[in-house]
């Protein structure tokens, strides 16, 4: 485009929202309320105004119910395979006018017109203007518009994978031009509206007539010139086809205005949208606005910022415990441990109340000091805090009395809203306290530290807050104080006891598994007449449909050749020996590198395995197992029920097996 004309941008808003809403099907703010297609509106609101610089920027807006009425009259059928959009849809709309009122974007909608109608409509009277304009849309019907003034930017793949074409682009993808778009699609029809076109007459054949006839016109005066069944087929279908390039024929007098001054994105107040991108959780985004926007979003974090509360002691001399004392009914400890199975108690973060924070460097204080002040401690306090299973973990290692757990900030985020997926301490902070400063995790015994004041405030600040949401939340609330507080302790004494594994037993389980392996690999090189990689797809993919000529019908074919994934294999079995041996040689491999040759691995000095136990990871709460994952072990093959022979019982009990869901 020229650059020096003034620029209208019109987005498909239903579109580009449709799009948000399905690609971020689960995105929602701490309070459950479904924002997707907001924050997929939100991403494109900026991309138009950052890349596409508008002078004026507005929304076209399909209106519900009453907007392809008009197009219905002349078709019933028009777009009657649209299915409805699920409530959670409908939902989020309230939520995008607000949005759009903070970007002070106007929304235009009308009965009979569809939003498409209403951009062709905004594009003339720009063009009338001597303005230019780009028109963003997912709807290919938009392109009948592109010109010298109009290009239309149409949605790939994601929300920022933008296709721009003008009159060049378009003809080098599509092989006509602009205006021959509208009869091109009256003759291949639109699937996506139910449009019928003239059955049997696909994209190739559509273009190919299009370029030898000039338009539909031209194709039905030369009908006859058409040979066999395309002639019949051209034929036959003549009034869908016309009807057809009715429907598609964008109107360009749709009786709306343009309100340019409303339009105008000067109107755009940068305080106003990064305070409604901060309340919708979109904190990404702050750091995506435009440079005219940078300094506002900056006032608006500065002015939400979250400050600690409490004031740092550093503990260096035993004399110095006596100060550590339970001020209430609870208390924050956050224990930070080392070593191979993290047994090494390094600092304790103690806060008795939100106040003041107590530093205990285990490297500095010896820790039988410490011992009787924090058995004192969790005998008249019970324990809050984050990832509280660790803490007791580490009481328990030490030998200390296990605290009562009475609250979990990690959990309990979880329980209130289990569709949240990023559950770090930092997180919770950025989203429920507006906390934007270093990371609180993985941190190194000298950064926790200094970071002591932060992680004490944010935990206690956190706690306040899920206590009052819990309030309303009387089964959550009761279902974390009768069953996830308690398994807290059981889930930690779990972890510390370990489950034994017979290292032996597993050692010669491998050296028997590598002996199948290099049988079951000369039984494939025979079978090939060749050596190969076995675990290299292409060079398999050779080997089976070049090689042994295989069969392709039915098998997925990438950019790389045809896949020799698992289920692929299954619809080649019982076509040649080969399938079979392949299959045995994954799981022969697969069994020896998962889990026969890593799991000693990480047995401790009295052959324990420790995994980590969580009940926030599924959303339904249920147990599950990382670091290494027990439950991954496949328990119907028999390779896999051989590997569990590897776990055992200590001398003089039982491992007991219960299924759950037979009780």
């Amino acid at each position: 485009m020229s650059g020096k004309k003034k620029r209208l941008v019109v987005i498909d808003g239903k579109s580009v929202f449709y799009r948000g809403f399905y690609a971020m099907p689960y995105l929602s703010t701490k309070d459950g309320t479904p924002t997707g297609g907001v924050y997929g509106f939100a991403v494109m609101a900026i991309e138009a105004i950052k890349k596409m610089e508008p002078d004026y920027l507005c929304v076209a807006w399909d209106k519900p119910k009453t907007n392809i009425r008009r197009r219905r009259e002349i078709y019933p059928e028009y777009k009657a395979n649209r299915k409805p959009a699920p409530p959670e849809f409908y939902e989020q709309v309230p939520v995008l006018m607000d949005l759009l009122e903070a970007f002070n974007i106007p929304l235009y909608e009308i009965d009979d017109h569809e939003a498409d109608d209403i951009m062709a409509t905004f594009a003339k009277q720009a063009s009338d203007k001597g303005y230019e304009s780009i028109m963003i849309t997912s709807d290919h019907d938009v392109l009948q518009l592109v010109s010298d003034d109009v290009v239309v930017a149409t949605l790939k793949k994601g929300l920022t994978n933008i296709d721009y074409f003008d009159p060049k682009r378009f003809e080098a993808k599509y092989q006509m031009t602009p205006e021959q778009f509208i009869d091109y699609k009256a003759l291949r029809g639109d699937p996506s509206d139910n449009l019928p076109g003239v059955a049997g007459v696909g994209e190739k054949t559509a273009i190919q007539l299009i370029n030898d006839y000039g338009s539909l016109d031209g194709v039905y005066d030369h009908v006859e010139e058409l040979k066999g069944a395309l002639q019949k087929k051209v034929a036959a279908d003549k009034d869908n086809a016309y009807m057809t390039q009715k429907l598609v024929i964008l109107d360009k007098d749709v009786p709306l205005e343009l309100e340019w001054e409303k339009a105008d994105v000067t109107n755009i107040d940068g305080h106003k949208v990064a305070q409604i991108l901060r309340d919708l959780e979109f904190k990404s985004l702050l750091s995506q606005l435009p440079e005219s926007m940078k300094q506002s979003a900056a006032e608006v974090v500065a002015a939400n910022e979250f400050t600690a509360t409490a004031k740092v002691t550093a503990i260096s001399d035993k004399k110095d415990l006596s100060k550590i004392k339970a001020s209430g009914k609870e208390v924050v400890i956050r224990s930070y441990t080392a070593g191979p199975v993290n047994t090494d108690l390094k600092v304790l973060l103690v806060s008795p109340s939100p106040k003041d924070v107590f530093v205990i460097n285990l490297e500095q204080i010896d820790v039988k000091d410490v011992t009787p002040v924090i058995e004192k401690l969790v005998s008249d306090a019970e324990l809050v805090g984050y990832e509280t299973k660790s803490t007791v973990k580490s009481f328990i290692q030490e030998g200390w009395t296990e605290p009562t757990v009475k609250h979990d900030v990690h959990m309990a985020s979880f329980l209130i809203n289990s569709l949240v997926r990023e559950v770090s301490l930092t997180n919770l902070a950025l989203t429920e306290l507006g906390y934007e400063g270093e990371s609180l995790d993985d941190l190194s015994p000298e950064d926790t530290i200094l970071r002591a004041d932060i992680i004490a405030s944010v935990i206690w600040a956190l706690y306040e807050a899920q206590k009052e949401q819990l309030k309303d939340l009387k089964d959550i609330d009761k279902l974390a104080k009768d069953m996830e507080w308690p398994l807290v302790n059981v889930l930690a004494r779990m972890e510390v006891e370990g489950v034994r594994l017979d290292t032996k037993f597993l050692a010669d389980m491998s050296s028997k598994l590598a002996d199948q392996i290099v049988d079951v690999e000369q039984e494939i090189y025979g079978h090939a007449d060749k050596e190969f990689n076995i675990s290299s797809p292409s060079q398999l993919a050779e080997v089976l449909f070049e090689d042994l000529g295989m069969p392709t019908a039915g098998v997925k074919k990438g950019k790389t050749g045809y896949s020799t994934a698992a289920a692929e294999l299954d619809k080649l079995r019982g076509q040649h020996p080969i399938i079979d041996l392949i299959t045995k040689y994954r799981e022969l491999t697969k069994m020896k590198s998962t889990y026969v040759d890593p799991l000693p691995e990480m047995v401790d000095d009295n052959s324990k395995l420790h995994t980590t136990f969580a009940t926030w990871v599924a959303p339904t709460g249920r147990l599950s197992s990382s670091d290494p994952n027990l439950q991954n072990i496949p328990a119907r093959s028999e390779l896999g029920r051989e590997i569990r022979k590897a776990f055992v019982a200590d001398e003089g009990t039982l491992l007991i097996s219960a299924d759950y869901s037979q009780f």
